[in-house]
Order: structure tokens, then C-alpha cells, then sequence
């Protein structure tokens, strides 16, 4: 069986993101430890602010084809699946490498799978520099060959 596995889990941006949640709960618990009602106020605050961004850095995507089928898991600590959506590769047309536009320059580079509607599945995503162009571009071929579905040419920029 033959599979290509994207995981955002696996990206180091990822890993730092969770060490800067860890070191912004440590930097407020101050507010927390205060013996003043209105430095607890604000500590409630921004724990339920940190709460709530590691339930999202905790729970990153995995997409993966095989067999004729695109699956989307969704895993605790990019570990454990706890929800995953299967879609067969039928429902898609083509492969296409997407870029999305800026005022300043070019953004992100997005691997998606397309049908003939406005309907996309983004497969992966990297930032538009010239590694990451270079990235979403071997991806994208990768995918194409994999799934059979023809390669909507474009050409981004670095």
C-alpha cells in the first residue's frame, strides 16, 4: 500500500507553539499568586485565554491518501485519532498547487484536491518562501502521481 502522509504535528512551528503556551502560563501565574481580587481577575482571563489555545495546538490534522481514499484524522497531540473523515478520491477532479495573494507579496503555498465547483480539500500548506514553494511543489506532484488526478498547473511565486 502505497501512502502519502502530511502531519501538521510534525512541523516544528508546531512544537515551538506549544513551548511558548508552556512559558506563557509560567510568566502569568504572578496574577494568579496576587494577593490583590483584581490581578486574579486578569489571571482567570488569560489562563482561559491559554486554555483555549492549547485544546486547538492539541488536537493537529493529519491527512493522509491511500487506496483510493483521502483521510483527515484528527489526533490528541498528533498521537491519538480521535475523529477522522474519509472521502473517496472520486469525488475529486484534479490537484492543484494555490497560492494564496497579499498585499505586501505572496502568503502561503496550499496543496489542494478540487472538483469542478469551488469545492477544495487542502492536503498541505507552507509558507511562500523559496523552500516552501519548492515544498508545495514536490508535494503536489507526489500527490498527483498517487492519486492519478491531473495536476492543475500554476506557478507560484518565491
Amino acid at each position: 500500500m502505497r501512502a502519502l502522509v502530511h502531519r501538521n504535528a510534525s512541523k516544528p512551528a508546531w512544537l515551538i507553539f506549544g513551548l511558548v503556551l508552556l512559558a506563557t502560563a509560567f510568566w502569568g501565574w504572578p496574577l494568579i499568586d496576587s494577593p490583590r481580587f483584581e490581578n486574579h481577575f486578569f489571571g482567570l482571563f488569560w489562563y482561559s485565554m491559554i486554555a483555549l489555545a492549547a485544546a486547538f495546538w492539541a488536537f493537529p490534522a493529519e491527512q493522509r491518501v491511500y487506496d483510493g481514499v483521502l483521510e483527515r484524522r484528527i489526533c490528541l497531540f498528533g498521537l491519538i485519532p480521535v475523529r477522522t473523515r474519509q472521502i473517496p478520491l472520486s469525488a475529486f477532479t484534479r490537484v492543484m498547487l494555490d497560492q494564496e495573494p497579499n498585499v505586501i507579496g505572496p502568503d502561503s503555498i496550499w496543496v489542494c484536491l478540487a472538483d469542478d465547483g469551488d469545492a477544495r480539500f487542502v492536503f498541505a500548506h507552507y509558507r511562500a518562501t523559496t523552500a516552501g514553494v519548492r515544498k508545495g511543489v514536490e508535494q503536489v506532484h507526489r500527490l498527483a502521481e498517487l492519486t492519478g488526478l491531473p495536476f492543475a498547473q500554476s506557478d507560484p511565486e518565491a
